[in-house]
């Protein structure tokens, strides 16, 4: 299987399918962040013994686990000649740079506007 991933094209899908799915826990972990936004407190809040930490940051991991790759094989990709996907690549590269840049403004988001309850 490895040995495809040598051919472009198949780096382009790669890069685009794994930029789509890693979506999914990235906006997990944005909407469980704007549900316990506090407007009044301008904080994150959540509690000691919740599992909101656990999610947040197990989706951004999980996102940025799966945003890595696509972006990588998007960057690498993307714009070489014999690659008929080249659409893909560049989608895949975008794609895959901006959730990683919002799981890292999420991380950010936490760790400046959390508020712990205990």
């Amino acid at each position: 299987m490895f040995e495809q991933l040598r051919r472009y094209e198949t780096q382009a899908v790669w890069a685009l399918g794994l930029a789509v799915v890693s979506l999914g826990p990235a906006a997990l972990a944005a909407l469980l962040a704007l549900r316990n936004y506090n407007g009044d407190l301008g904080r994150i809040v959540y509690g000691g013994g919740g599992r909101f930490v656990l999610l947040f940051v197990g989706g951004v991991a999980a996102s940025l686990a799966i945003a890595f790759p696509g972006f990588v094989l998007g960057w690498n990709s993307a714009g070489q000649p014999r690659n008929d996907r080249s659409a893909a690549s560049w989608a895949g590269f975008l794609l895959g740079g901006l959730c990683l840049s919002v799981n890292i403004i999420l991380l950010i988001a936490l760790y400046m506007l959390g508020l712990k309850l205990e």
